[in-house]
């Protein structure tokens, strides 16, 4: 029988994935034409697919450890995927949508795929002292699978917080900040993870803190599409032209120089 911490695991996981999986593809239908709205909604997409797969393995492994594995496996391929798609949408925005290419996509993928593999084959489910299930794995696979695709992700919350710095449109200002917040929220949930292992209190508490900030960091994203500028009418046209165009790139949604 599983476990009540399994069961709370398994639950929270697919719960905070499948929030952030709806979110994500309400977010991409703002304008699904548009290259960086793709990138950011696969990128979180991938995120989401990762919680949701991390946290069916946990009812799974009572039934099979083989499929519990296999489904982990997914799991960490999902998540370096969207990590690293995540972090070429930033690059978009900052150095502008054009600037991703076939050659950026392909260096990017490679990456990808060597960090998945590298942590699919040093990460797996098995036993925990209290006869449910946990994940493990070694230095490689924590490498591979947390350190370098997070790593990743601090340099992209870089090129956010330096686009926001250097924008001078109130409203795409506003929506680049909303943007920072909710994509920073990766960072945040695995810092959860973190101080768990450093500090002994109930393992209910920063499991809930990473998966509802997880899952928040869609929202935040999606709330910033919806922010009004204070410039005038006037402004807003001249710099950006219509808002109603529902697109996170710079050099689309206003007069942005690139910063030195």
């Amino acid at each position: 029988m599983i476990t009540v911490f399994n069961l709370y695991n398994s639950i929270a996981w697919i719960a905070g994935g499948l929030i952030s999986a709806v979110i994500s593809i309400i977010f991409l239908s703002k304008n699904p034409r548009k290259r960086l709205n793709q990138l950011f909604s696969a990128g979180f997409i991938g995120w989401s697919l990762s919680l949701i797969f991390n946290g069916i393995n946990f009812a799974v492994a009572y039934k099979s450890l083989l499929a519990a594995n296999i489904l982990r496996d997914i799991c960490i391929v999902a998540g370096v995927l969207g990590a690293m798609t995540l972090f070429l949408g930033t690059i978009g925005i900052y150095f502008g949508a054009e600037k991703i290419n076939w050659f950026s996509v392909a260096i990017i993928t490679i990456i990808a795929i060597i960090l998945a593999t590298l942590g699919v084959l040093n990460d797996w489910v098995v036993e925990d002292v209290i006869g449910g299930y946990k994940t493990t794995d070694n230095w490689l696979g924590k490498i591979s699978s947390q350190v370098i695709p997070s790593l990743f992700i601090v340099v992209g919350i870089i090129f956010l917080l330096l686009t926001y710095k250097n924008s001078d449109n109130k409203a795409a200002k506003k929506r680049i900040g909303y943007f920072s917040i909710g994509f920073s929220t990766i960072i945040f949930g695995m810092l959860m993870f973190l101080i768990d292992s450093f500090i002994t209190v109930s393992p209910y508490i920063f499991l809930t803190i990473a998966i509802s900030t997880w899952a928040i960091g869609p929202i935040l994203m999606l709330i910033g599409f919806y922010v009004k500028s204070d410039a005038s009418p006037y402004e807003i046209g001249e710099q950006i032209g219509n808002l109603e165009t529902q697109t996170l790139d710079p050099k689309q949604d206003q007069k942005l120089e690139r910063p030195s």
